[in-house]
């Protein structure tokens, strides 16, 4: 049996790819006065290929959620600094939720696992899920605390947030809720 984490990069990719004719991921987004972000995508710039399928996923799959990502923010700061911090903080309290893209190369990113640590702090730890793209049996070596959060599942035609009381609902439920 495939990896249930290939299983659901594949499906986001193939949904993304159906909804690439209503446009392009913009390259540059301004916060402006928005108050409130849906998702904070909290992912490794080596990942932004395929981060750009999960936000049109998010974008036309679910009902129209709006994804945040850094490098669309033309006020964050490349290469990083302090100020970076502060900016990403604000963001993170701005959204109702955070998606940790969990990668080969997120989990080597200091950036990934302290805007986790942030959102589960400010967000509590039922506005925060992980959509794992690394195969691993559920198990990060090194990584163990990643088990304590919800997780971003594919299962029979239905993308669901599993909750690591055995609980699970829709995903669209959880990113509206």
């Amino acid at each position: 049996m495939e990896p249930k984490e290939l299983m659901t990069k594949r499906r986001i990719e193939k949904l993304a790819k159906e909804y690439e004719q209503y446009g392009e991921v913009s390259q540059e987004i301004s916060m402006g006065d928005r108050k409130t972000i849906d998702v904070f995508v909290s992912h490794s710039s080596a990942d932004n290929e395929f981060i750009k399928k999960v936000l049109l996923f998010l974008k036309h799959a679910k009902g129209g959620v709006e994804g945040y990502v850094d490098w669309q923010d033309s006020k964050m700061q490349h290469p990083t600094n302090a100020d970076t911090a502060k900016r990403l903080k604000d963001r993170i309290q701005r959204a109702r939720k955070l998606i940790y893209v969990v990668t080969n190369d997120s989990l080597k990113s200091v950036w990934c696992s302290w805007e986790l640590g942030f959102a589960d702090r400010d967000k509590g730890i039922e506005n925060v899920a992980i959509l794992a793209i690394k195969p691993n049996n559920g198990y990060w070596n090194k990584n163990e605390y990643l088990q304590q959060y919800p997780w971003i599942n594919y299962e029979n035609y239905l993308f669901r947030v599993m909750m690591p009381n055995g609980t699970s609902q829709a995903l669209y439920e959880w990113l509206n809720k």
